[in-house]
C-alpha cells in the first residue's frame, strides 16, 4: 500500500509539472509551442544520454540526405528526381515529409544543422513551389488516393508551419494554410461525403488543428477539439473500439497494432495539445481512452511487441516490425498516462516500463520520437515505478475474431475470420501475400523475441502460415468475409476455449477448427475437413516457425511427439502421419509489398504438417503445443497427457484436466448434443471449471446470430448460485445443473455463472 501510495503522489506530481506549462498571452502560440517541442524536443534533454544523440544523428542525416539530392534549379520540374509524378498523390505527401525533416534540422539544437541559413533558405523555396505546382488550394480535385490530400499532407505541412512559424511571411502561411484548408476544412468528413471514422477522424483533427493555430483561427480550432467527440464513445460495428477490447477499421478489419496504433498515438498528442487551452477537450466519454489502453492493447503487446495479428496490412513493411509498432504504442501510452487520473497514470506507466525492460531484442529508444526519449529514460530511471511484471490471462476479442493468451514465459494469438470480419487487407500494393493469415493463424510468442519481426514475412511460405488449414496453392482475394458467423469463444479464470469453422470465399473447404488454451498447452483440434478443389491437397500447419543455426528436432520413434531447439514441444495424441521438413526459404520484402525492397532475403524454417489428400471428406486432426519443454519433459508429457481429448467430431469439440477440474467442449451443432457430461441445444463454446468448492461455468455464442436462448446441462449438483451473469437464468440446481443463457445482443461475450458444489 506505501509503494502504491508513492507512485501515485509521484505520478500527481509529474502531471503538475507538465500541465504547469508557460501559459502565454496568446493561447494559440502555447498550443503552437507545445506542438514545437514535442517535435524538438523542448526544454530539459538530457545531451549526455546516448539515446540522444542518436536521434539528432538521425534527424541530422535524414535531413542531410534530403538535401543533398533535393533539385534547387530555378526552373526544375520536381524537387527530387524520384517524386516527379504529377499523378502519384504519395509523392505529394513524401515531399511534404522530406521538407518536414529538413526543417525540423533546421529547429533542433545539439546537431549541426540546428540554425543553419542555407538550409533554411532551400527550405522555403522547395516549400514554394510544392505549394505552387503540386499542393495549393486551386487544385481543382483529389487524384490518385484521397488520404494523402486530407491527411498525409496536411500533417506533414502542418508540423512545417510550426517549425517554421517565424520565418515565414504572413502571406506565405495563409498560402499554405489554405491548401490544407482546402483539402481538410471539416475533420468530421472524408473524401468529399463520407464521415470520417476511427483513426482517420483522429488525424484529420490534429490536420485541422495545425493549420488553425498557424493562422489562428478559432473557429477551426474548436471544430477539430469538438469532431474528436465522435471517435470516444464505444461501438458496436464499423470502426472503432469495442466494449470486448476490439478495435476495427477499414469496416472489418482488426487493426490495434495498426491504425490502433496510430489513433492512440495521435489523439495522445491532440489531447496534450489541447489540456489547459481554451479548446480543450471536455467530451465526458473521453475517460474511455484509459480503459482501451488495458481493454485493447495491453494484452496484444508481448515484450514490447505489438502482436502482428492486429497489424493488417503493415506486417508488410519492411520498416514497421511488431516490436517498432509496440514501442510506438507504448510512447503514446506514456504520452496518455500524463493527462490520465493517478490510478490508471501509474498502471499505464507500469506497464509501459515492463514493456521496455522485458524486450531484449532492441534498444528501447530504436524509432521512439525525439521528445518521447527524455520522459522514457525518467520512467526507466525512477525506482519508485515498478515494471509491471509478466501479465497473465486469456481474452477473446469477438469483435474482431481474435484471440490472445498470454501464460509464464510465452503467448499464444490466434487470428480468425467470419461472415463478420475480412480475410486480410491488401490495398495500395501491400501485404500482397496475407491469402490465409486469419485461417486460424496462431502466433507462439517465446523467448525468441524476433520470431516475427527477423525477417519473416517476406520468407515464410504463405500457404504453410502455422495454425492454418488450407487448399495448397489457394490465394483467397482480400477483404473477404467468410461463408460461416462461427468464430469466437469461451472463457474464464484464464482459460479459453475457441472455435472457428472456416469457410474462405469461394466455397470450396470448410473445416471446424478449435483451440482449447489452458496453463501450459495449447491443444487443437480440427474435424469434418472437405474441400471439392480438384486434385488440390489440403494441408494442417501445425508449425512454421523461423530458426537460426540448426537447432536439434527430436522426434519419438512412434511419431507421438517432437521437439524444437529443447525448449518447444510437439504432441500428437493420434501418433505419427504428421510430416515436417526443414528448407531455407528465400524472398524479398518487394513480392510482398510494391515499395519494399528487392533485395534478397533468406531465412530457414521447420515445417510439420498434416496432409488430408486431395478432396478430402471428414477429414480431422490432433495436436498439442508445448512451449518451455524439452524433449525429456515432451516425452513424459506425452506418456501422461495431462489433457483427454474427449471428443473430436463433427457434432463437438472436447478436452478435458481433471488436475485443473476443467471440461471444454464447442459444440457445432443446433441440435441437442452431450459430450463429457455437457450438453447443449445451440452451437455454442461452453467452459466449466470445478475447484475450491465451486462450479464456474462461461458460455459465448460464437455465431453472434443467436437472438434466442442457449440451454446447457451439466452433470453436477449445485448447492447455490454465488455469483452470475443477468444473462443466465437457473433451471435447476440438481441432480444436474441446468441453465438458459439469453444470447441476445451478447455479441460473443463470455456469459457466466458461479455457484457452490453439492
Amino acid at each position: 500500500m506505501a509503494l502504491e501510495c508513492r507512485t501515485m503522489i509521484r505520478a500527481g506530481l509529474l502531471l503538475a509539472v507538465i500541465l504547469a506549462a508557460p501559459v502565454w498571452a496568446d493561447p494559440f502560440d502555447d498550443v503552437r509551442l507545445k506542438r514545437h517541442a514535442m517535435l524538438t524536443g523542448g526544454a530539459g534533454i538530457d545531451y549526455s544520454l546516448p539515446q540522444i544523440h542518436a536521434r539528432l544523428a538521425n534527424i541530422e542525416s535524414s535531413a542531410r540526405g534530403y538535401w543533398s539530392s533535393l533539385q534547387k534549379d530555378p526552373g526544375r520540374a520536381a524537387l527530387w528526381p524520384d517524386l516527379a509524378s504529377a499523378t502519384i498523390s504519395a509523392q505529394i505527401t513524401s515531399a511534404w515529409s522530406r521538407l518536414k525533416s529538413m526543417a525540423l534540422a533546421w529547429a533542433t539544437p545539439g546537431q549541426n544543422l540546428y540554425g543553419d541559413a542555407a538550409l533554411l533558405a532551400d527550405v522555403r523555396s522547395a516549400a514554394a513551389w510544392l505549394e505552387e505546382n503540386r499542393y495549393n488550394a486551386r487544385v481543382p480535385k483529389e487524384y490518385d488516393n484521397w488520404w494523402d490530400w486530407e491527411i498525409g499532407t496536411p500533417l506533414q505541412l502542418g508540423d512545417l508551419l510550426v517549425l517554421l512559424h517565424d520565418q515565414l511571411t504572413p502571406e506565405e502561411t495563409a498560402k499554405y494554410a489554405a491548401a490544407i484548408d482546402r483539402f481538410d476544412s471539416d475533420p468530421r468528413v472524408m473524401i468529399v461525403s463520407t464521415v470520417s471514422t476511427g483513426a482517420n477522424r483522429v488525424w484529420k483533427c490534429m490536420g485541422m488543428l495545425l493549420r488553425a493555430i498557424a493562422v489562428k483561427d478559432a473557429a477551426k480550432l474548436q471544430l477539430a477539439s469538438d469532431s474528436l467527440g465522435a471517435v470516444f464513445p464505444y461501438v458496436t460495428s464499423g470502426d472503432g473500439f469495442y466494449q470486448d477490447g476490439s478495435f476495427i477499421q477499414h469496416g472489418r478489419h482488426p487493426y490495434t497494432g495498426g491504425y490502433g496504433n496510430a489513433f492512440i498515438s495521435q489523439l495522445a498528442d491532440v489531447l496534450q495539445l489541447l489540456a489547459g487551452s481554451p479548446w480543450d477537450v471536455k467530451d465526458p466519454a473521453r475517460d474511455n481512452v484509459y480503459r482501451w489502453v488495458f481493454d485493447s492493447f495491453e494484452p496484444l503487446i508481448y515484450r514490447g511487441a505489438m502482436m502482428d495479428m492486429v497489424r493488417g496490412r503493415e506486417v508488410s513493411r519492411a520498416g514497421s516490425g511488431d516490436h517498432g509498432a509496440g514501442h510506438s504504442t507504448a510512447a503514446g501510452i506514456l504520452r496518455l498516462s500524463q493527462l490520465a487520473p493517478a490510478g490508471p497514470a501509474v498502471k499505464m506507466q507500469s506497464m509501459v516500463k515492463e514493456w521496455l525492460v522485458s524486450d531484449t531484442s532492441r534498444d528501447w529508444s530504436a524509432g521512439i520520437a525525439l521528445d518521447e526519449v527524455m520522459p522514457l529514460s525518467r520512467l526507466l530511471a525512477d525506482s519508485g515505478i515498478p515494471a509491471r511484471g509478466e501479465l497473465l490471462g486469456s481474452w477473446i476479442f469477438a469483435g474482431m475474431d481474435r484471440v490472445a493468451h498470454l501464460r509464464p514465459g510465452w503467448g499464444f494469438g490466434v487470428a480468425m475470420h467470419s461472415s463478420r470480419i475480412y480475410n486480410f487487407e491488401s490495398i495500395n500494393n501491400e501485404n500482397l501475400h496475407g491469402w490465409h493469415s486469419s485461417d486460424g493463424m496462431t502466433y507462439l510468442y517465446t523467448n525468441d523475441l524476433t520470431q516475427f519481426s527477423d525477417g519473416f514475412w517476406p520468407t515464410v511460405d504463405p500457404q504453410r502460415l502455422p495454425g492454418t488449414t488450407v487448399v495448397a496453392g489457394s490465394m483467397p482475394r482480400s477483404n473477404q468475409v467468410g461463408g460461416s458467423p462461427v468464430a469466437g469463444g469461451a472463457t474464464v479464470d484464464g482459460y479459453s476455449a475457441v472455435m472457428m469453422q472456416l469457410r474462405p470465399s469461394g466455397g470450396q473447404l470448410n473445416a471446424k477448427k478449435s483451440w482449447f488454451l489452458v496453463d501450459d498447452a495449447v491443444f487443437a483440434l480440427g474435424s469434418d475437413i472437405g474441400s471439392t478443389a480438384p486434385d488440390q491437397h489440403v494441408e494442417t500447419i501445425v508449425e512454421d516457425r523461423l530458426i537460426t543455426g540448426d537447432p536439434a528436432f527430436t522426434v519419438a520413434e512412434d511419431g507421438k511427439w517432437a521437439c524444437l531447439g529443447g525448449d518447444l514441444g510437439y504432441f500428437f495424441p493420434n501418433g505419427g502421419g504428421w510430416k515436417s521438413e526443414r528448407a531455407d526459404r528465400q524472398g524479398s520484402w518487394r513480392e510482398i509489398n510494391a515499395g519494399g525492397s528487392p533485395a534478397a532475403i533468406v531465412r530457414r524454417y521447420q515445417t510439420i504438417w498434416f496432409d488430408h489428400g486431395a478432396t478430402p471428406d471428414g477429414a480431422s486432426y490432433a495436436y498439442v503445443l508445448l512451449p518451455g519443454k524439452n524433449a525429456a519433459a515432451v516425452a513424459a508429457y506425452a506418456a501422461a497427457p495431462g489433457v483427454r481429448i474427449v471428443e473430436n467430431s463433427a457434432q463437438a469439440h472436447a478436452v478435458s484436466k481433471p488436475a485443473l477440474g476443467l471440461r471444454a467442449v464447442n459444440f457445432w451443432t443446433d441440435n441437442k448434443k452431450t459430450s463429457d457430461g455437457i450438453t447443449s441445444d445451440r452451437i455454442a463454446s461452453v467452459l466449466v471449471i470445478e475447484a475450491g468448492g465451486a462450479i464456474q461455468v462461461a458460455v459465448a455464442d460464437p455465431t453472434q446470430a443467436n437472438a434466442g436462448a442457449i440451454h446447457i446441462e451439466i452433470d453436477r449438483a449445485a448447492a447455490g448460485v454465488t455469483e452470475k451473469d443477468d444473462a443466465i437464468s437457473i433451471d435447476q440446481l440438481s441432480p444436474a445443473l441446468r441453465l438458459t443463457v439469453n444470447a441476445a445482443n451478447a455479441r460473443g461475450r463470455s456469459i457466466k455463472v458461479r455457484c457452490a458444489a453439492r
